[in-house]
């Protein structure tokens, strides 16, 4: 190992690179006609900073001791500046040996090991090896038992040897160690103890830990499966919450519409009789309207009796005049009769309306009876045919007894006519009237073997109809069986389907809200909406303003596939508003002003000029992925198209990144572009994308409205 060279910067006197090569092939003649290898020697006045090299070399070996270094601080070894020189701002030294020879070789793979030490003024230190980053602990080890580190004895000042010599034996045994090449290995072996020592304190702390782990596994076992238990019940409670809440809502509901129903009844007999009670009320003041014209008329008459009484008094006529009163009164009399006639007619049309009533009453009765006849008849031939099974029952029991019976005479028979003719072959000589005895027993055996017969054929009959009906009655409750489950699943299906409706709908009233409302937009805009909402924008001299159309997002829909790079492609001109010209624009602008409500930006429709396509754009539409542009990708009424092409006019899109990068690059990054997925690059060649939340944009709620209730 051989010193090759010294690199100062920012070190102390150096505030400039320095290198000093230290070339180990330089040979000298020595006395006695020998070969030695060279000795390098800096000379200096005093002052000149022939020391600070010795320094520099002992600093970058990893000294950290600033007393060592013939300083206060460690800040110290950064050149502190000159009249002509700014202070640096850190000092670093690099020392390279070469580690191709043999002998006290150091203990890494190259061939050249460059150490670097650099110091900030901040205070912070950093060590390299061959400019690789590593702790002062590696250079101290690399170049233990070498003599040449911070302690190390290669490195000899002024007081150096007699400071050595003046040691105790102890302080001096340190390097010796160093120079027989043991040092590094009692290094290792106080490491090592070191570790072991926090080996052993951290295995008692983990006994420890694990002892007082132990005490606690069993009382936490009991804990999380109470905690289990715990969880399945409230699953459990959950489960019959929703089923409670079901059977609550399908009672409800039932209770609901019988209330409606009810409320319907109640509604169609409370207009008959306010429509009865208007049509008599009509009438009442029909005939009131004729008992007050005839009691003016009979006042009329009155008046001219009077005065024609007071004529005749005065002509002296009063035959006539009387004669005239009586003629007047019979035709008062004649009216009031026609008047009171009129009254009879009503009074009877009314009487007549009253029987059409109670005949439909009747009809109704009728008709009621007659259901309630026909239910008592049901009602009667059920019983019947309940009373016919009980009879049948009884009849089938008591002809089992027969059965019974009849085989109990048989056997009876049986066993006498078996001791007749046992009788008969023992005893020859018995008489006539023994052999009649014997045919009447065998006719009456016939008999009751035929009545036998046909019980047990009527008892087979019977059997056979039972069976049926047992076996219809299986069917039948196999078939109740399967329509209960069916009725079951049905209507949990109904209730599963009705929950989702209402969520649903209760989403969709959600997102209406919000776009009733502006969720989603700056307050300028719901501002203005607002005010043009309720007739307050107005400009300057107080003139109604044009038409404003609503936020961009709200002229326009985009399919569900495109929605994503329109919300891209267009940004925040989603929430710019529409408006009809210039003036109205400015109305709006003069109301946010008036109202301190923010700023906004408007698209007046006589102003927004459509963009033409460029050159590079024509190029673009032949790379694969190609869709189109953006602004035909989205539909508007006619009239917006302007300004949907000046905003979009000029950005094309493309299925994936992929390719919309292998067009842009052929363009020359002179087209926007943007792809399915939300990446977008913009014109210039910057690109900007990433993850992309979809369904939560305000151009989206639309779609997701026709979505929702579509489902």
């Amino acid at each position: 190992m051989y010193l090759k060279s010294l690199e100062m910067q920012g070190f102390k006197s150096f505030p400039d690179k320095t290198r000093l090569l230290f070339d180990n092939g330089v040979e000298v003649k020595v006395a006695d006609g020998g070969d030695a290898q060279g000795v390098t020697v800096i000379v200096g006045p005093n002052g000149s900073g022939k020391s600070n090299i010795a320094d520099a070399m002992r600093w970058v070996l990893g000294e950290i001791s600033s007393k060592s270094l013939r300083g206060s601080k460690m800040e110290d070894v950064i050149f502190g500046g000159a009249d002509s020189r700014r202070p640096m701002g850190y000092a670093e030294v690099s020392v390279t040996f070469d580690n191709r020879s043999d002998f006290a070789k150091l203990d890494c793979p190259y061939d050249e090991v460059t150490v670097t030490r650099r110091y900030y003024r901040a205070g912070e230190s950093e060590y390299f090896i061959n400019r690789k980053a590593v702790r002062l602990k590696d250079i101290y080890e690399l170049f233990m038992n070498t003599g040449i580190g911070r302690d190390g004895y290669s490195i000899i000042g002024q007081g150096k040897i007699a400071e050595m010599v003046s040691r105790k034996s102890e302080e001096r045994r340190s390097v010796f160690e160093d120079a027989s090449g043991i040092a590094k290995y009692r290094h290792k072996k106080t490491e090592s103890e070191r570790k072991l020592a926090e080996t052993e304190d951290n295995m008692s702390r983990l006994n420890d830990i694990f002892a007082e782990v132990s005490s606690q596994v069993l009382p936490l076992q009991k804990e999380a499966e109470k905690a289990k238990r715990a969880i399945e019940l409230l699953e459990n409670k959950k489960r019959a919450d929703v089923s409670l809440w079901l059977y609550d809502t399908e009672r409800l509901r039932g209770e609901l519409n019988e209330a409606e129903e009810a409320m319907k009844h109640a509604d169609f007999d409370l207009r008959n009789a306010e429509d009865a009670l208007q049509a008599l009320e009509a009438q009442n003041d029909k005939l009131f309207e004729a008992s007050q014209s005839s009691r003016q008329e009979s006042e009329q008459l009155l008046t001219k009796i009077r005065e024609q009484t007071d004529r005749c008094h005065e002509l002296e006529s009063s035959h006539r005049v009387a004669e005239n009163s009586i003629a007047h009164t019979k035709e008062l009399i004649a009216s009031t009769q026609g008047s009171v006639a009129g009254t009879e007619k009503s009074i009877t049309a009314e009487q007549a309306a009253c029987a059409e009533h109670a005949k439909k009453i009747g009809e109704l009765e009728n008709l009621s009876a007659e259901l309630t006849e026909s239910r008592d008849r049901l009602a009667d031939e059920q019983a019947a045919l309940e009373r016919r099974e009980s009879e049948l029952e009884a009849v089938v029991a008591q002809a089992l007894e027969d059965i019974r019976a009849m085989e109990n005479e048989e056997m009876d028979i049986k066993v006498r006519i078996s001791v007749l003719e046992n009788a008969k072959t023992t005893d020859s000589d018995k008489n006539s009237s023994a052999m009649q005895e014997l045919d009447g027993y065998r006719r009456v055996s016939a008999e009751l073997e035929a009545q036998c017969a046909a019980k047990e054929k009527t008892v087979k009959g019977y059997d056979a109809e039972i069976e049926g009906i047992d076996a219809e009655l299986t069917e039948l409750e196999g078939k109740l069986e399967g329509a209960v489950a069916e009725q079951k699943s049905t209507t949990e299906a109904f209730n599963n389907a009705c929950f989702r409706r209402d969520s649903i709908a209760q989403r969709i009233a959600t997102i209406r809200s919000m776009e009733e409302h502006f969720e989603g937009y700056s307050g300028a805009v719901k501002y203005v909406m607002k005010q043009y909402d309720e007739g307050r924008i107005t400009d300057a001299h107080g003139a109604p303003c044009g038409v404003i159309y609503g936020p961009l997002s709200k002229v326009i829909s985009v399919e569900d596939k495109f929605i994503t790079a329109m919300e891209i492609a267009l940004g925040a001109n989603l929430q710019n508003i529409v408006v009809q010209d210039e003036a109205t624009a400015k109305a709006a602008m003069y109301a946010l002003k008036r109202g301190e409500a923010g700023r906004a930006t408007f698209f007046p429709l006589t102003s927004m000029k459509p963009a033409t396509p460029t050159k590079e754009m024509t190029e673009a539409s032949g790379f694969a992925g190609y869709i189109g542009v953006a602004d035909t990708l989205v539909s508007a009424d006619p009239k917006f198209k302007g300004v949907l092409s000046s905003l979009l006019g000029r950005t094309v899109v493309f299925d994936q990144i992929d390719h919309a990068t292998a067009m842009a690059k052929a363009t020359g990054y002179r087209v926007r572009a943007v792809t399915l997925d939300g990446q977008l690059i913009n014109v210039g060649g910057s690109f900007t994308g990433g993850s992309v939340r979809t369904g939560n944009g305000i151009l989206s709620r639309a779609g997701e409205i026709k979505r929702l209730e579509t489902e």
